[in-house]
């Protein structure tokens, strides 16, 4: 069972990313289900994706990785119990620490799962958040540092010299990651699973 955190601030694309990848996955015949985290104003959309025949286990006003640390794990087993999903999404919140995940994520060690990190980073904001070493800028990164996969969001809203510096900034910061610039309202699902997959062969 590969099990996926996305992380990535408000705005970012994770519920486009997120609802991309689920209907590619079910496209491909595999069971997916999502660990929903609905701290923002936005979260991925419940009853749109039950619809769409996808298990759903809603976790509400509190962050996965801070607040309910030792529920991650038994939501995981339970969707696993209910659904046996051979893919799981685990939605962070806007302002979620990777690092904290992460541990999360290795205290609630679970049987035959294997987990990536998915840093979804906003080219558009980027510059204006990496100066602020202590707030946001700090947060930025941990997502970074912490990921298997980074994903460059709106590419196009900067210019080919702003994201060149972008993309050597980050790959200083996380060598071993692959970072890859996606326009989000492309048909962005099969190009995401591929990486994903190469990220966590089963």
């Amino acid at each position: 069972m590969r099990c996926i955190a996305f992380t990535g601030f408000l705005g970012s694309g994770k519920t486009t990313t997120i609802l991309a990848v689920a209907q590619e996955l079910g496209a491909r015949g595999e069971r997916v289900a999502i660990v929903e985290n609905e701290r923002g104003a936005i979260g991925v959309d419940g009853p749109y994706l039950e619809a769409q025949g996808l298990g759903v286990r809603e976790i509400s006003d509190s962050c996965i990785c801070c607040d309910i640390q030792s529920n991650l794990g038994h939501t995981v087993r339970l969707l696993q119990s209910l659904y046996q999903p051979t893919w799981i999404l685990v939605e962070a919140s806007g302002v979620a620490h990777p690092d904290e995940l992460a541990n999360t994520i290795e205290d609630e060690a679970i049987p035959d799962a294997t987990w990536s990190m998915v840093a979804l980073i906003d080219a558009a904001r980027f510059e204006r958040l990496w100066p602020d070493i202590g707030g946001l800028g700090y947060l930025l990164r941990w997502q970074i540092e912490r990921a298997d996969l980074v994903l460059l969001t709106k590419p196009d809203a900067v210019s080919a010299e702003q994201r060149a510096r972008i993309l050597e900034t980050m790959r200083a910061i996380r060598p071993a990651a692959r970072i890859v610039p996606v326009r989000l309202n492309d048909a962005i699902g099969a190009q995401i699973v591929d990486h994903l997959e190469a990220l966590t062969p089963c």
